[in-house]
């Protein structure tokens, strides 16, 4: 008895030998005189008597279209046909690697009608709210040009459509300065019409400056309990007058000039400000900052601590010991930016004494004081310190001893 043998397979069988029943074919089609990207070119395949598929090239000039396994072998034509332009050529599909996942047909160039070839410059002389454009036209197209200039916007390949500047100008060369908005990047691209249409050139982009000013922050110095005295330099003003310039300062990191602040007339250039009513043994954050029309910049932030607050004094030598008295004083060598409201000597038996013990009152302020200490017993060895004391708080100085007659 003969048999009969039956093979079969399936595409997930040719996919896994890595053959696909559809190839993707893909590229992009350009304008070979400019470059640019041709859109709405008609793309089929086609044995010429049926076409199968039908696409047309994107905006960017990007397109795929599918080939099917079972046309690999036939004569079969990937098609393209750009009528606007009354031209067209063919791919022969035969001679395409093809039968993977997806085949780059790369770049696909079409000589576009003859309008004229425009190059654009690289803008230059850019400022807050203009810039210096310059095009040529590298080929008039054999015709006359009736209309020349540049067209922008913020999207990408602007045309006639977007913000037109025409430029009244003969031969081949034409500029323009062209009024735009701070901190923006805009898309230009120079034009050139002629009877057979309009040529744009290359589309270049531009990113006006902010219009901010620039400023740095000095480091702070003077510093007291209560003050500090800082400041910065305004480097540029951007474009526009300052306004306003000074320093913020804050407990926390990067103080705008929401928290406090200082205001100081002018323009560019160096300037000093003064904090005042700090908090004693803090840390804080200053920024200089400038302001004009444009807005608010600010330079790096600086750190300081503040002093403690409390008064420095220092204990005098004791003199004219007797049997129950003693002199000594002090010197409240700095308030640290609080009044001195008492100061004295504090003395007893014990080290370490304090104004909670016996101790006496010798005025107020800075500089040097004397003090009595009396009632004292006889024989007995004493402690003493200066003191001084402040609305931040009571400091003493060295401690001493003596002892009575």
């Amino acid at each position: 008895m003969i048999g009969t043998i039956f093979f079969s397979s399936c595409i997930k069988d040719l996919e896994q030998r890595g053959v696909y029943e559809t190839t993707r074919c893909y590229g992009v089609i350009l304008d070979s005189r400019t470059e640019q990207p041709m859109a709405n070119v008609r793309i089929v395949t086609t044995n010429h008597s049926k076409v199968d598929e039908t696409v047309y090239s994107k905006e960017d000039g990007t397109f795929e279209i599918p080939v099917h396994v079972e046309k690999l072998v036939s004569d079969y034509y990937i098609y393209f046909e750009a009528d606007t332009l009354f031209q067209s050529f063919e791919i022969k599909v035969n001679d395409l690697d093809l039968g993977k996942e997806s085949y780059d047909l790369g770049k696909i160039y079409f000589l576009g009608a003859v309008v004229p070839s425009v190059h654009t410059v690289v803008p230059d002389n850019i400022t807050t709210t203009s810039a210096h454009l310059v095009g040529v036209i590298n080929d008039f197209g054999y015709s006359e040009i009736t209309e020349r200039g540049f067209v922008y916007g913020t999207m990408q390949y602007p045309t006639l459509n977007n913000t037109v500047v025409s430029v009244a100008a003969v031969g081949d060369t034409f500029a323009a300065d062209l009024p735009l908005t701070p901190h923006t990047t805009y898309y230009f691209r120079a034009y050139a019409v002629n009877s057979m249409g309009v040529g744009y050139g290359n589309q270049v982009a531009v990113t006006t400056l902010s219009g901010l000013p620039v400023v740095t922050t000095d480091n702070v110095f003077d510093v007291t309990a209560n003050s500090a005295l800082g400041g910065g330099r305004v480097v540029s003003d951007g474009g526009f007058p300052i306004t306003a310039r000074g320093v913020c300062w804050s407990v926390q990191n990067n103080p705008t000039i929401a928290n406090r602040h200082t205001i100081e007339m002018g323009d560019t250039g160096s300037f000093q400000s003064e904090m005042h009513n700090l908090l004693p043994g803090t840390v804080y954050f200053v920024r200089a900052y400038a302001q004009n029309e444009a807005g608010v910049s600010y330079g790096p932030a600086q750190t300081f601590n503040t002093l403690n607050g409390l008064p420095f004094v220092t204990t005098a030598e004791v003199s004219a010991i007797t049997a129950t008295s003693a002199l000594a004083g002090g010197t409240v060598v700095a308030d640290s930016g609080y009044p001195i409201l008492r100061r004295g000597i504090c003395f007893g038996t014990e080290p370490m004494p304090t104004i909670e013990g016996r101790h006496t009152t010798d005025g107020v302020g800075l500089g040097d004081y004397v003090s009595q200490m009396t009632n004292l017993t006889s024989g007995t060895t004493y402690y003493y310190r200066a003191y001084a004391v402040n609305g931040v708080g009571t400091v003493y100085g060295a401690e001493y001893t003596f002892v009575t007659e």
